[in-house]
């Protein structure tokens, strides 16, 4: 019964809205058609208005040149008339495509009117653009007086008596097109707002009445409904809703008792599986957070493990690099020269397998340690011999090195190929961070139980709140950031790693921008060690 009634008004209802929409699709479709009208009208004013102000400037062009007779104004008369004729192409092709959108007589009539304007001005244009020709050639032959005549003649009788009368009549012809389509929107735009005040009233009036009708018939049952679903939604799911009727609602209302059992057995299971799932996710919430830490600090680790084969690699290939080239460049070399060079890259490409060796270690190994060899040597030859790789790497800086050393052996215990390490990164710092020409001072010397060895610059320094920190990892100062953007901070905390795996120290003295001294003391080797050895 409810809902035959409810049927009833959503159909007469859907039929004021077809009604109303069919009133709306009318009338914005001859809106639309109006103010295409109106528009086209206006556009067509402006190509006018367009039109006339560049013929004027043409003949103005072509009157001045004739008058002046400079050459230069040939530009300007070009320029004008093509500026001409681009007004005209715009003026035919508005009227082109307003004819082809036109879909009424009256709109193909004024097209075509249209038409012939635009074909009158093109005749009117080429003829006087013949005219302006004709007075040039009567000027060019001498004939000026015959050719003022002839210009102020076509300027009176065909600028001013035909095409003056032409853009005044078109324009004309544009405004009463505007008009009149101003006019019809108007009355358009009437008659469909009384249309839709009609048709408005008779729907409200329906509205209202089948409003009342249907109030009547569903108060009661919908109120025990919302009374119902109120109980049901803040948590009584024990409340059931009761109605003694047979229709639509008395059925809605089983349903909605029927729910709320279901929703009674549902909560309880819920509340159960929640609990589960929290104690789940907690779970897996600890055990993700420690995958991510883990897969922080395995990051981390892949970063340092980079940098540090960038920094321990680069030195070592650059001295190689630097021997073979000075090699192939001499011309005549005797084997023992040759030879001594060949043993400089040997020994360092040993170095490389080693450094290979020791950061693939530190890429698999939980801690940093390095191993070592320990063994007797003499620190006079060791240094003198990393002195010419040094003197390799300066030559393209034009960088010279010196050497000051005892001619006695100084003995320590030390691993060799670390030690040559720690002198390479010592040597290469110095070399690239000194300026070109500069100098750099290698002095070794016995102190005591102790062997010095200090490496003197003439470099862009270190600034004195840097000092403290040059030995960080990772850390570089700011001008050395500035001169060189390769640098990865790694080379001095290793080198003091090393000296102190050596029971030596390494110090740094050193002023902005006049240089750097890096000194380094080791244990020479006592009686009771050299005995052991």
């Amino acid at each position: 019964m409810f809902r035959f009634r409810l049927a009833v008004v959503i159909a007469v209802s859907f039929g004021f809205v077809l009604f109303l929409g069919f009133i709306l699709h009318w009338g914005s479709n001859r809106v639309e058609l109006y103010f295409q009208r109106s528009q086209t009208a206006y556009e067509t004013f402006d190509h006018y208005e367009q039109l006339s102000q560049e013929a004027y400037r043409h003949f103005k062009q072509r009157m001045d040149r004739l008058i002046t007779e400079n050459p230069v104004a040939e530009t300007g008369v070009q320029l004008s008339k093509q500026h001409l004729y681009e007004a005209m192409d715009e003026l035919r092709n508005t009227a082109i495509n307003t004819q082809d959108a036109g879909d009424s007589t009256e709109d193909w009539r004024d097209n075509r009117a249209e038409l012939e304007r635009v074909a009158r001005f093109t005749a009117f244009l080429e003829a006087s653009e013949y005219r302006f020709d004709e007075v040039e050639r009567l000027h060019q032959q001498g004939k000026r007086d015959m050719a003022v005549l002839a210009l102020s003649k076509f300027s009176k009788e065909e600028i001013d008596g035909k095409f003056q009368p032409l853009i005044d009549a078109a324009i004309d012809a544009e405004r009463e097109k505007a008009r009149q389509a101003k006019e019809e929107l108007e009355g358009l735009l009437a008659q469909s707002r009384w249309l839709a005040i009609l048709a408005s009233l008779i729907a409200a009036l329906f509205s209202l009445a089948s409003g009342v009708l249907l109030f009547r018939g569903v108060r009661k049952p919908i109120e025990a409904l919302m009374n119902g679903t109120d109980e049901i939604a803040s948590g009584n799911l024990i409340h059931r809703i009761a109605l003694d009727t047979r229709d639509e609602f008395a059925y809605l209302a089983a349903h909605f008792n029927e729910m709320a059992q279901k929703l009674e057995l549902q909560q309880e299971k819920l509340r159960e599986g929640r609990a589960v799932l929290e104690k789940k996710v907690a779970e897996r919430t600890f055990e993700l957070h420690q995958l991510n830490e883990e897969l922080k600090r395995m990051d981390i680790e892949r970063c340092e493990f980079l940098a540090d084969i960038s920094h321990e690699l680069r030195t070592p290939i650059t001295v190689i690099r630097g021997e073979a080239e000075v090699t192939l460049r001499e011309d005549e070399l005797d084997a023992e020269a040759y030879r001594d060079a060949l043993q400089r890259i040997a020994e360092l490409s040993m170095q490389l397998g080693k450094y290979v060796n020791d950061l693939l270690f530190l890429a698999r190994a939980e801690t940093a340690n390095m191993q070592f060899e320990w063994d007797r040597m003499d620190l006079a030859e060791l240094v003198a011999g990393t002195v010419e790789d040094f003197q390799v790497m300066a030559q393209e800086n034009s960088i010279s090195v010196s050497l000051n050393a005892p001619a006695e052996p100084v003995w320590v215990l030390c691993d060799k190929q670390r030690l040559r390490q720690m002198l390479f990164i010592l040597g290469d710092n110095a070399c690239r961070y000194s300026n070109p020409g500069g100098h750099i001072a290698v002095d070794l010397s016995t102190d005591g139980g102790e062997a010095c060895l200090s490496v003197s610059d003439q470099g862009i320094g270190i600034p004195a709140q840097d000092l403290e920190r040059i030995f960080d990892r990772n850390f570089r100062s700011k001008n050395a950031q500035h001169l060189r953007d390769d640098g990865t901070g790694l080379g001095l905390p290793m080198a003091k790693s090393i000296m102190k795996a050596h029971g030596g120290r390494i110090t740094v003295t050193s002023t902005e921008n006049s240089g750097s001294k890096f000194t380094v003391t080791l244990p020479l080797i006592s009686a009771e060690q050299d005995n052991a050895i």
